[in-house]
């Protein structure tokens, strides 16, 4: 329904408004008291005069005079005497509240009728009792400080809700549908009126206080009644009045005395006692002498007998009826929150069940195991959909939760989210391509699903199947259904999300190591390339100079007599050849011959390196140990890796101890990849991080000046890759060292892993 505009609103309002003038005014007397109680140049005989001229008000006050709470003994007759026992503050309020109540009375009782004012009259009376106990308490307890009049807070108690009994008397049906509206919602009935009528009945009170002038302190109350102390406006003269009656309001529609047609507090209780000045133990006192100060009052307004033991069980009855209304929302709200509680610990327990790092896989098993309780099904089926993927990965369950059935379904065309209010859907044609897949394992033939979704698009989905009925089930469940399937699609988005981190991360770190190769590769490249074009300039540049050096040192050598110069001479010509060595091996290394790759037989490129180690050093006591066994021959050049492995080994004999020194030679064929691993480890001195690192350089070694010339390494790494395969070095610091030798395999070869038989050799 379409709200009506502003102006409109404000029309309708100030029409209603204009309503109140059609309700009677005051008696004519009682306003005559109210101006002349109200002005300080009144006699008492005024006062008598006006009273006495009505016959009925003069009744009214002889009565009031009499109840018990005055305190007067013996016989008062005359309205004199009742004038000054009474005072002229208790005489205002009585005639206000006496002819306000004859005024409205109970009114014409109408058939089906939600509000009933002789119940609304003893709320009202009820809290007009309890503000005058109250403020008689204040004023034992401030004196003359407390600035409230019992007799006036009893007026304003009786008043605060004029604005009601003015409304049903100008607009009964309207305000009976209010009435209606807030005994089944058990809200607020000011909420209630102004949706309903268009105000409530607080501006109802106040226009009517206004046009029968009423004191400043009774129009507060009835307009500002149920507000904050801190609300209130600063224009208010009497703050603590509205306050108590705001407190009287409360405390007696929590006794349940008549009926006040409001189920709401919109104040905490301890501010109002902050804002009246009163304790708990003083509310005690009011409330044990409450009914009994109602009984006398209830008589004197003519609304009968209300004894209290009448009183008492009223409220106990409209006690009952609410006691048995709370009972069944709390049994209502009970099964609510079981089902709720349901829903919670599945979700905990699916959420506590998980790993922060949980494949999409593990979490999709978790939620087909949370959905086939949650459900309350025998059989289900829950399924992902891997993005950029044509496929769904599907699990079936069964009752306890197992998966019985993994399998892969052919997706066509990916599910859109469907449109509805709650997650639970029939299976129609957008979901035949699973349905066709898993429907005999299912059952039941109604086919229903709920869609895992996230950003828009479905991830996933829970699909069993059940009788008719069960979506009309479910739908009662429809928050709690939400909720955790929002939990499932939240899990498994972020499974999947963390899927493709990882695959990115391990594509980007493979990328990584194949640019570092590649910038290593272009390094190396251009380091050969200065090597071999500086090579290429020192043997141009200094082979005619060592020519002639060479030349003159054999011619010297020759004719020379003294042994000491001759052997001088002979040790320059040994120099310049070995300077003509070092050129040559740094040519070669740069710009080595093209390999030749052929089949070759392991153990004999092995056994070629060892006597060629043999030749360079004496191994002595030194303990090596070939382990090849039957490998399939490898593809490579076999002079230049014989050469690297006689390297490697001369190296790892060279790191040994002379006496207990140990060398071991392993190989073994992975089928896999198609290539032998050659393993050399010693039980050397070994290296540290800073030498493993530049191991493979040109010109680097550990070993002291003069022993080697640093190029044995470079060279064997520079073999073995011309031959496409790779070296890899593992050493600590007198621990040894292992060097790794993987080799392409001959082509052909089926060979399977062997595990090598060892062969000593010293």
């Amino acid at each position: 329904m379409q709200a009506a505009p502003d102006h409109l609103d404000a029309k309708r309002t100030e029409l209603i408004l204009q309503q109140l003038e059609q309700l009677p005014t005051l008696p004519a007397v009682a306003m005559q008291v109210l101006e002349v109680t109200g002005n300080d140049q009144s006699s008492a005989r005024d006062v008598v005069k006006l009273i006495e001229s009505d016959v009925s008000l003069t009744a009214r006050i002889l009565h009031l005079v009499h109840r018990p709470d005055m305190g007067v003994r013996g016989e008062v007759n005359s309205v004199d005497r009742a004038v000054v026992l009474l005072g002229f503050a208790a005489v205002r309020s009585a005639v206000l509240a006496v002819s306000v109540f004859e005024t409205f009375g109970t009114g014409p009782q109408r058939k089906f009728c939600h509000f009933v004012r002789d119940d609304f009259w003893k709320h009202s009376i009820a809290v007009a009792c309890c503000a005058e106990l109250m403020a008689e308490t204040l004023a034992e307890i401030y004196r003359k400080d407390a600035g409230i009049e019992p007799s006036q807070a009893f007026v304003c108690g009786l008043l605060h809700d004029l604005g009601k009994v003015a409304l049903d008397a100008v607009l009964p049906k309207s305000f009976d549908r209010v009435v209606e509206a807030v005994e089944m919602l058990r809200g607020n009935i000011a909420d209630v009126e102004r949706k309903v009528i268009g105000l409530d009945h607080m501006v109802v009170g106040k226009r009517l206080a206004e046009r029968w002038q009423l004191p400043p302190a009774i129009r507060d109350s009835i307009w500002l009644h149920g507000q904050l102390p801190q609300a209130l406006p600063a224009t208010v003269k009497n703050p603590r009045m509205v306050n108590l009656v705001t407190l009287a309001d409360m405390l007696v529609r929590e006794q349940h005395l008549g009926y006040s047609g409001n189920y709401t507090f919109t104040v905490p209780r301890q501010v109002l006692l902050d804002a009246v000045g009163l304790t708990e133990d003083h509310i005690k006192q009011v409330l044990q002498n409450l009914v009994a100060r109602i009984e006398p009052r209830a008589q004197a307004l003519g609304l009968g007998r209300a004894s209290s033991n009448d009183l008492y069980q009223q409220a106990l009855s409209r006690a009952n009826r609410e006691l048995g209304r709370v009972t069944e929302q709390l049994a209502s709200k009970n099964r609510r929150l079981a089902i709720r509680a349901k829903f919670f610990d599945a979700l905990s327990g699916f959420q506590s069940e998980l790993r922060p790092d949980a494949p999409p896989q593990t979490v999709l098993q978790a939620v087909g195991q949370t959905a086939v309780g949650v459900l309350d099904v025998k059989t289900l089926c829950a399924f992902s959909l891997p993005p950029g993927q044509a496929f769904a990965e599907a699990l079936l369950f069964d009752e306890t939760g197992c998966v019985f059935e993994n399998t892969l379904v052919d997706c066509p065309n990916r599910p859109c989210k469907p449109e509805g209010d709650g997650p639970v859907l029939a299976a129609g044609d957008e979901m035949e391509w699973i349905v066709s897949a898993i429907s005999p394992r299912l059952s039941h033939e109604q086919r229903y699903w709920i869609c895992l979704e996230a950003d828009g698009q479905c991830i996933g989905g829970i699909v069993w199947g059940a009788p008719a009925g069960e979506a009309q089930r479910l739908s009662t469940q429809v928050q709690e259904l939400t909720a955790i399937a929002s939990g499932w699609s939240l899990a498994l988005r972020t499974a999947q999300i963390r899927e493709e981190a990882r695959t990115l991360a391990e594509q980007l770190a493979e990328a990584n190591r194949q640019l570092h190769n590649a910038q290593n590769e272009i390094l190396r490249s251009k380091m050969l390339i200065s090597i071999g074009e500086m090579a290429a300039g020192a043997a141009h540049e200094m082979n005619n100079p060592l020519a002639v050096i060479s030349g003159r040192s054999q011619l010297l050598a020759s004719q020379l007599d003294d042994p000491k110069l001759k052997q001088s001479a002979k040790l320059i010509y040994e120099q310049t050849h070995r300077i003509s060595d070092i050129i040559t091996e740094l040519m070669h290394y740069a710009k080595p011959q093209p390999p030749k790759p052929a089949p070759a037989d392991l153990a004999d490129l092995v056994d070629r390196a060892l006597h060629e180690v043999r030749q360079q050093t004496d191994v002595k006591d030194r303990r090596i140990e070939i382990a090849v066994g039957d490998i399939p021959p490898v593809n490579v050049d076999a002079e230049q890796i014989s050469s690297a492995l006689a390297e490697i080994l001369l190296n790892a004999v060279l790191a040994t101890d002379p006496t207990q020194g140990q060398v071991e030679v392993h190989a073994a064929f992975d089928p896999y990849s198609c290539r032998v691993a050659v393993t050399i480890t010693d039980n050397g001195v070994g290296m540290d991080e800073k030498t493993i690192k530049h191991a493979f350089d040109p010109f680097f070694s550990n070993l002291k000046a003069g022993r080697r010339r640093g190029m044995g390494l470079a060279k064997a790494l520079r073999w073995v890759e011309s031959s496409g395969g790779s070296i890899r070095l593992e050493s600590r610091v007198d621990h040894g060292t292992r060097v790794l030798l993987l080799l392409p395999a001959a082509p052909n070869e089926t060979a399977t892993i062997v595990v090598p038989q060892r062969k000593a050799a010293t």
